[in-house]
């Protein structure tokens, strides 16, 4: 931690705010930063208070398109830096004299993924060496321990971020796996695949789901309270402190049973064979006891209860020859991988998460989407409760986005 003079845990110092070289500190009103897992870039943006004619903005001729740098920090000694390109106006309002202007703004991989084209081919290439590659092509560095079997794709002129989409939804991790068994109709998927690519401050991270929930991809922030504001505590402590916490959302069965990621079927026809297959997965490893029961209880008519009970139906033919030219049949899952990706995706991307919420803090710059927050919900000491910590809420969250709000 670094030396600093804040005395109060909500200060902090804006040490640059630049647009297209010059200083703009004394005229923003408000900046705010987005990462997020689900995304493949940084977002945010800044709302300017200027005068009406004569300001910054007509002044300097900007035309949302310029660089931005902002520099932030905060009690703890910690710093915040980002360098982007602003993305457009969204809003402009006039009050009086004063024009405010609501500017967005990204990451420069943003700007740089539209000029770029993908050509190449990738033939029992790793997913995680391909993802290297396209973060590569729109100038990022990539952090990753992910493993995931060898796929193939060609690049067709697509996008280098519609070339992650594609491998984080198609490509497999080393849990999935589907049967084979020749002429036989019956066939089984199994495991769970599914992979996230996204942008923090640091750099970009690509890693499997089943990993990220397992809070084995980020940095781990421990000792976080719900608690009343002390000014005698020492900053370093305060700063621990938990604002506010909202829970949206806990469980959402329905949507769950819908998506299929708890039971599902594939109606596979294999093109090469001409042979039809049928394959049941039953996603029991991402299911509570309850989930289970509710699931296998229900009566499906001309179906047998239990594990048979499937909740959505997948239609994917298979051409599995399509990436090889030579006489020996290909191996299962090395051409066309859908028998592996397709139910295996939808399960662990709809049981990713179950609860779901907001925290508030104190400014905190070391926090990044995909970190692990080990925090402690406390009661309100009465008559009725012993002040105990919230067993239901206090634990370990995956943090899906984090928001840095000046």
């Amino acid at each position: 931690m670094s030396e600093t003079t804040f005395d109060n845990p909500t200060q902090y110092e804006n040490t640059e705010v630049m647009i297209d070289g010059e200083d703009v500190r004394s005229i923003f009103e408000s900046i705010s930063i987005f990462e997020d897992i689900y995304r493949p870039c940084i977002t945010g943006n800044i709302v300017i208070r200027d005068s009406d004619g004569a300001g910054f903005i007509e002044k300097k001729g900007i035309e949302f398109i310029e660089p931005i740098t902002l520099k932030f920090k905060n009690a703890n000694g910690d710093e915040l830096e980002f360098e982007g390109v602003l993305n457009g106006l969204r809003n402009e309002s006039v009050i009086k004299s004063t024009k405010i202007y609501v500017i967005d703004f990204t990451s420069k991989s943003v700007r740089a993924n539209e000029a770029t084209f993908v050509t190449n081919s990738y033939k029992d290439t790793a997913p995680e060496e391909i993802v290297k590659k396209m973060v590569e092509k729109i100038g990022g560095e990539i952090e990753t321990d992910a493993r995931g079997k060898q796929m193939n794709y060609i690049g067709s002129r697509r996008r280098p971020v519609d070339v992650i989409k594609y491998v984080l939804t198609h490509a497999l991790t080393q849990d999935s796996t589907a049967t084979d068994n020749k002429d036989s109709k019956k066939e089984q998927a199994k495991g769970t695949t599914g992979f996230l690519c996204w942008e923090t401050l640091d750099g970009y991270k690509f890693e499997s789901i089943k990993d990220v929930l397992a809070g084995k991809t980020g940095e781990k922030h421990e000792d976080y309270k719900l608690q009343l504001s002390n000014r005698g505590l020492p900053m370093d402590k305060a700063m621990k402190s938990i604002l506010q916490v909202d829970f949206k959302q806990i469980g959402d069965f329905q949507t769950k049973l819908r998506s299929g990621a708890f039971a599902s079927k594939n109606i596979s026809f294999d093109m090469d064979k001409g042979i039809y297959k049928e394959y049941t997965m039953f996603n029991k490893e991402n299911m509570t006891e309850k989930q289970e029961k509710a699931l296998t209880s229900i009566k499906v008519e001309g179906a047998p209860s239990g594990t048979e009970t499937f909740t959505r139906v997948f239609s994917k033919p298979i051409t599995n020859q399509k990436f090889t030219n030579d006489c020996p049949i290909a191996l299962p899952l090395s051409g066309d991988q859908s028998r592996g990706a397709l139910q295996q995706n939808a399960g662990q991307q709809n049981t990713f998460a179950d609860q779901t919420g907001g925290f508030t803090f104190y400014p905190q710059f070391k926090f990044r989407a995909g970190d692990v927050l080990d925090c402690e919900i406390s009661k309100v000491k009465d008559e009725y409760s012993d002040g105990q910590p919230d067993k239901k809420h206090s634990g370990k969250y995956i943090m899906q986005a984090v928001a840095h709000h000046f």
